[in-house]
């Protein structure tokens, strides 16, 4: 009669096999240490265990790492390369990363108050204990940084970024937009434009008067009709209109165009014309 072993016992031997062979695959890629004696296999074997309860998981796979030697006691060697298979899924490892608005930065040192993490960002993955620590991150011609941070057992190549800023921002000077620029002389531009076509228009409405009025003397003077001599008086009453108009907008242009006040008052014109049969009129609206 054979005996057999139970399906469970032989899925547990597997998996503890399977830990085994890849524990010591790892720990036979470590550099080759002094052989230990006997009594440092006992004492790497209690600490192992010893740093693992009190979350030093750094320090417990140095420990077990020498255990774990052909050199030591087969039932110490087999427990510490299972515990150190263990250890290598618990270790927490943290992937750093670095921006200043659009520009990764990597030349950052990575420090834990006077130890030094990394000297620079290079994508590797750093091991640390399990635990809270204040990360100080320092990169040249950028404000120090201090970053806390919680770190859990197992919690692997977890992306820590940080973003730093500028010792001495760069500040550009915003450039006024062209259409303000047009905008802010659009009122002192369009007073003087009036003021220039009512000088115009008192030349050319004072030269047909005074034409109409040579025209009146040779042909009917002193018999002229009244419609006639309402014309020519017309003709000089439109030309003073049109000189009143002309010397305003002069000078309201000029006002504004020397004073600023044409850029504060950019959305309204504060000139009313009003034009009629028998009249032209201006009137500003404002405060000198």
């Amino acid at each position: 009669m054979s005996l057999r072993a139970p399906p469970v016992m032989l899925a547990a031997l597997t998996v503890l096999s399977s830990g085994l062979a890849r524990a010591e695959g790892d720990l036979r890629e470590t550099p080759i240490a002094p052989a230990p004696s006997s009594a440092e296999c006992v004492r790497m074997y209690e600490q192992g265990q010893e740093h693992r309860n009190s979350g030093r998981l750094v320090a417990a796979r140095a420990a077990l790492q020498v255990c774990a030697r052909d050199e030591c006691a087969d039932f110490i060697r087999h427990d510490c390369a299972a515990w150190y298979g263990e250890l290598q899924d618990e270790l927490p490892t943290l992937v750093f990363a670095a921006r200043s608005g659009e520009r990764d930065l990597t030349n950052v040192r990575i420090a834990i108050g006077q130890r030094v993490l990394a000297a620079r960002i290079d994508g590797q993955a750093i091991e640390l204990d399990p635990g809270e620590y204040d990360l100080d991150f320092v990169a040249p011609g950028m404000l120090p940084l201090t970053q806390h941070v919680l770190i859990a057992r197992g919690e692997r190549n977890r992306l820590l970024r940080v973003e730093l800023r500028p010792e001495h921002p760069v500040s550009f000077a915003t450039p006024q937009p062209a259409s303000l620029q047009t905008r802010s002389l659009l009122l002192p531009g369009l007073l003087v434009g009036l003021g220039t076509v009512g000088v115009a228009g008192f030349g050319a409405l004072g030269a047909w008067g005074l034409s109409s009025e040579s025209k009146l003397e040779a042909t009917c003077s002193p018999r002229c009709s009244a419609a006639e001599v309402s014309n020519v008086r017309a003709k000089y009453l439109l030309a003073d209109v049109s000189l009143g108009v002309g010397i305003a907008g002069l000078s309201l242009g000029a006002y504004f165009f020397f004073s600023g006040a044409g850029e504060r008052n950019q959305h309204a014109l504060p000139v009313d014309l009003q034009a009629g049969p028998r009249m032209v009129s201006a009137t500003y609206r404002g405060m000198f």
